[in-house]
Order: structure tokens, then sequence, then C-alpha cells
């Protein structure tokens, strides 16, 4: 019994992996083509000038064991990737 609940894990988000997070491109990658990569952002704020702030979240927690979450910070200008960044914690 003790094992079971050692192995229980809840996530919420989709994982956000390295092989799509070094797929990503400055100046290139686009929207749809994250989506693609990452499924729907968790939050979207726009800017004027045809900015836009794109975050994907994920996090994940083990019983009786620590939290891994990720989140996934991407600046938009005019359709394409400006700047992105992969935090842990």
């Amino acid at each position: 019994m003790i094992l079971l609940l050692c192995a229980c894990s809840n996530s919420v988000g989709r994982n956000i992996d390295n092989a799509g997070f070094q797929k990503i491109q400055k100046g290139v990658t686009t929207k749809p083509e994250l989506i693609a990569l990452f499924g729907q952002p968790n939050a979207e704020t726009p800017y004027p000038d045809g900015q836009q702030l794109l975050k994907w979240t994920y996090s994940e927690a083990r019983t009786m064991d620590t939290t891994e979450g990720k989140t996934l910070t991407v600046q938009m200008k005019n359709g394409k990737v400006f700047s992105y960044s992969l935090s842990k914690s």
C-alpha cells in the first residue's frame, strides 16, 4: 500500500520537453508552430505594436516527493518569436 502511495503523481499542463524547446528559433517560429509543439498556451497577453506574451506552465506533484514545475515564456513580435525562456522550479 505504501509503495502505491509513493508512486502516485498528479500533473497539470503539458510537459515542456527539451526536444520541443530546442526547435524554437527567434524570428522564425510562429504561434501555430508553438501550439503544435506545446498545445494551447495557458496565458496570452497582447501588447501594442503587434507584440504578444505567451506562457505555458507545467507542474507535477508526487506523493511524498518533490514538486517539479516548468514555465515557458515566449514574446512574439509580428507573429514570430522575438525572445523566449524556460524556467524550472
